[in-house]
């Protein structure tokens, strides 16, 4: 398990599957602080601390869901990986689309990993012990 208590960054428009996110990693025994944007736009207004966000913290980890209405997840990637003081932020690309071309347009626009959303317990379980073990465990991160 980590050694530490992270701070992630959970942007879905479907705060069930956000909340899924972080009850996961607490049946996993992960202590880590999970924060929500449930959009792109609130999602960049948080990592900027813009209001009302101006305490927020920043993530160690970004989990980032592609389809979303408004900023979807690409362009929120592209504004996070084209602002200097945020690029350097892991971004884990999340999302249930099948769709190729979606996954090369997240890479292009500089994600670190792009994950499809498992459809049952067991899966998500260890597809988000994975996500944990190698960002927390595995890879080094910036501080």
């Amino acid at each position: 398990m980590s050694a530490r208590v992270r701070d992630l960054l959970i942007v879905d428009d479907d705060i069930d599957q956000a909340k899924l996110f972080e009850i996961l990693l607490v049946d996993l025994g992960f202590d880590h602080r999970c924060h929500y944007a449930g959009s792109g736009s609130a999602a960049v207004a948080f990592l900027r601390k813009d209001p009302p966000y101006e305490d927020a913290p920043r993530p160690d980890l970004i989990i980032l869901d592609v389809n979303m209405p408004g900023l979807d997840g690409c362009d929120t990637l592209r504004l996070i990986k084209s602002d200097p003081r945020l690029r350097c932020i892991p971004v884990v690309m999340f999302s249930a689309s099948t769709n190729d071309d979606d996954m090369v347009r997240c890479y292009k626009q500089h994600a670190n990993a792009y994950v499809r959303k498992p459809s049952d317990l067991e899966s998500s379980l260890a597809v988000v012990r994975q996500i944990e073990r190698f960002w927390f465990g595995t890879a080094r991160l910036p501080v």
